[in-house]
């Protein structure tokens, strides 16, 4: 059983706002292989006060008792389908020591060095100030899987996302990709090859169906249909990508998943688009000890150069099908 953290940027219940971090949610709350020791709040798809309330109430929608705890951020989304933003987050250390959620990450992975494992899929803000309140966090985590990033434009038709967790911290996603050792990056390209259709929600409802009296499948599919439409009225699509969903699968069935390590060489200013920039394919599927990853490659040791390299994981999906599957499997329980 893995002992895990979820750092996410939930907005299921707000109107317009991607529901895929609540899904990951129930996905890891109900997985008999994960050991949800908290959820920590960061911003991304709404600013914290918005984002920490969110995930309090689905909490107590499905009598849920795993500690939630609040981010910070002097973050404002003025536009989400245009991606803009207005980011004044401070970084005084006063500031950076209030953050509970950063006080929480630091003290689990204190007590439970390389035992770990985070899941973060809004912005890297609360791992930026873990590792600023205490420099060996990421270091010692046993695998972070992160959810953001690009390799490329991200289209839907004629229209292109913008990318919003990396590039809304910048420099804790530079910080989380160059100081971890075993990082795995689902980005948002590679996400977009499991699609969950307008057939597979059918199916979902048909299968509900059977188990009429659990209050929460009818809360679920609402969720989603509702999202479904949100999305099809502004992409025109006939279906979803589960995104963080897609980590969390990532994070307890790898198999699920086709390796690919790459050398990336990056800079803060790549970060402020979410842009990963790759310089390196490794074609085998080697498994990377702490000390192969630093024979391989050089890492800077001054972060304030803004200059870093590092080999990360970026998986790809395998078959579309399976990781729906399994997340209906899952999330019906």
């Amino acid at each position: 059983m893995k002992k895990v953290i979820y750092d996410c940027d939930n907005t299921m219940g707000i109107s317009n706002r991607d529901i895929d971090d609540g899904l990951a949610l129930l996905y890891l709350i109900n997985n008999p292989e994960v050991e949800l020791l908290g959820v920590t709040c960061t911003y991304g798809n709404e600013n914290i006060d918005y984002v920490y309330n969110q995930t309090i109430e689905l909490m107590k929608e499905i009598n849920c008792d795993i500690p939630v705890y609040k981010g910070r951020g002097g973050y404002r989304m003025e536009d989400y389908y245009a991606g803009v933003y207005k980011n004044e987050t401070s970084m005084e250390v006063d500031e950076v020591e209030k953050n509970e959620a950063a006080q929480f990450i630091v003290s689990t992975i204190r007590n439970h060095p390389e035992e770990i494992s985070i899941i973060a899929t809004g912005s890297m803000q609360n791992l930026y100030d873990a590792s600023f309140i205490d420099q060996s966090v990421i270091s010692n985590t046993k695998e972070i899987v992160l959810m953001g990033g690009i390799t490329e434009e991200l289209k839907f038709g004629d229209k292109i996302m913008n990318e919003l967790n990396f590039s809304v911290c910048p420099k804790g996603a530079f910080t989380v990709l160059n100081k971890g050792t075993k990082v795995s990056v689902l980005t948002g390209n590679n996400c977009m090859a499991a699609k969950f259709t307008g057939e597979e929600f059918n199916s979902l409802k048909e299968r509900f169906k059977e188990d009429d009296s659990k209050l929460k499948n009818k809360f679920i599919l609402n969720k989603i249909e509702k999202w479904m439409n949100e999305f099809k009225n502004e992409y025109g699509c006939n279906y979803v990508i589960l995104w963080d969903v897609i980590a969390a699968i990532y994070l307890t069935n790898p198999e699920l998943f086709e390796e690919k390590l790459v050398t990336i060489k990056s800079r803060v200013e790549d970060f402020t688009r979410g842009y990963i920039n790759i310089v390196k394919d490794y074609k085998e599927n080697l498994i990377l000890s702490r000390d192969d990853v630093f024979k391989m490659v050089e890492i800077y040791k001054d972060l304030e150069l803004n200059t870093g390299i590092n080999v990360i994981n970026l998986p790809t999906v395998i078959s579309s099908e399976d990781v729906n599957k399994k997340m209906i499997e899952i999330v019906h329980t």
